[in-house]
């Protein structure tokens, strides 16, 4: 007699189970955003260089090595813009750094960041010359990569 109770509580669960699978009539299927691309930042004691000059738009990593004599930070400037995208605290002499900064189209100056606001408007406090990066064009998702978050 417990067998017919026992088939009828296991289909009941079954059937609770399954109608509780699969319930959201819509899925989000959206593509992952890009992958950042890495920018290598080399500073010595007369110019910025960086590399590669030309990105596309999206996430930025710039790593940075200071070659110079002295301590320096880094600003990341839009082309006749006066506030910095992005800034790194003072790197030591021989040391690096890393950071990373979403970018829009346009031309950045990589440059030596001012001591002070009284050399703001300086294009080079340290004698050191700025380098140039132009972000242009447009970066594909990165749903086709492995490894990626």
């Amino acid at each position: 007699m417990k067998r017919p109770t026992t088939t009828l509580s296991v289909l009941l669960v079954a059937a609770s189970t399954l109608a509780a699978c699969g319930g959201a009539t819509k899925f989000a299927d959206q593509p992952r955003p890009a992958a950042p691309l890495d920018v290598s930042v080399y500073v010595n004691d007369q110019s910025v260089s960086v590399s590669p000059s030309t990105v596309t738009p999206g996430a930025v990593t710039f790593t940075i090595t200071n070659q110079s004599s002295n301590a320096e930070a880094l600003d990341v400037t839009p082309s006749g813009g006066s506030n910095a995208t992005t800034s790194t605290g003072p790197i030591s002499p021989q040391g690096t750094a890393q950071v990373t900064v979403g970018l829009r189209a346009g031309r950045y100056s990589v440059g030596i960041a001012p001591a002070n606001a009284a050399q703001a408007a300086t294009a080079s406090p340290a004698g050191i010359t700025s380098g140039q990066l132009t972000v242009a064009g447009h970066r594909s998702n990165s749903n086709d990569q492995v490894l990626q978050p």
